[in-house]
Parts: structure tokens; C-alpha cells; sequence
């Protein structure tokens, strides 16, 4: 794939993340923190995938601290504590048999959801910066 292929791949990634950003925001708004903490979760994948998309890399995972291991050391050492609040939503809050008889939605709760919706905005926002100020990582 050429650089600027590579490139606009980037750019759609780090495009969807914002947009889901949006949607978190509006679930988290709307009282539906179990939804919102997905989205997050969501919003953190794709960032990162953003950066490895730039790069013509890997973008098979669903974990954010595997792919942050795509990266390099450092990134995966400085953004390690957003990638674990994030990674540990990714199925529990969609599956109704992921936390025995709880539903997601009983069990999240408003402070998840902030705590999601920050880690998220944190990666994205580094992200952004990254994809702005160089040609990758």
C-alpha cells in the first residue's frame, strides 16, 4: 500500500473514532452507561488503529493493550492504564451472558461510563496529535 493510501486509511479510522466519540457521549448522556462503555471501548480500538493504519500495519486485534504492543514499547508503557479500562469492556457490556444473570446495562453504571468516556478521549486525542505532527508513530 502507498504512504498516501496508508494515509487516508489513517484518516478514516481516526474519522470513525471521533464520530463514535460523539455517540458515547450522547448514550452516556441519554443514561445508558453500559452502551456508552462499548462505544468507548470502540473509540479507543480505532484510534489506535488509526496509528497502525498509517504504518500499513496489523489491525486484526480487538485489544487495546495488544495493539498498543504493535507500537512500540513506549506507547504501550505510557498509555497502558487507558487500554486496560478499555479492554475490559469490550464484551461484558454487550452480552447478556457475559456477567452470569446480570445485564450490562444492571451492572455498569454512570462512574464506567466517565471513566470510559476519559480513557477514550485521552487515546484519541494522542492519536490526533500523532497523526498531525508525523507520518506515524
Amino acid at each position: 500500500m502507498s504512504r498516501e493510501s496508508a494515509r487516508h486509511r489513517a484518516g478514516l479510522w481516526l474519522a470513525q473514532a471521533q464520530d463514535d466519540l460523539r455517540a458515547a457521549q450522547v448514550l452516556q448522556a441519554a443514561g445508558q452507561a453500559a452502551q456508552a462503555c462499548f462505544q468507548a471501548q470502540q473509540v479507543g480500538e480505532k484510534a489506535i488503529k488509526a496509528l497502525l493504519a498509517a504504518d500499513d500495519r496489523d489491525l486484526r486485534s480487538h485489544s487495546l493493550s495488544a495493539l498498543l504492543r504493535e507500537l512500540g514499547a513506549e506507547p504501550a508503557e505510557r498509555w497502558q492504564r487507558q487500554a486496560r479500562v478499555l479492554d475490559k469492556l469490550y464484551a461484558p457490556t454487550r452480552y447478556p451472558d457475559a456477567l452470569g444473570d446480570d445485564l450490562p446495562a444492571a451492572v455498569f453504571g454512570p462512574e464506567d461510563a466517565t471513566a470510559a468516556l476519559e480513557a477514550a478521549a485521552a487515546l484519541l486525542s494522542w492519536a490526533g496529535e500523532v497523526l498531525e505532527a508525523s507520518d506515524g508513530v
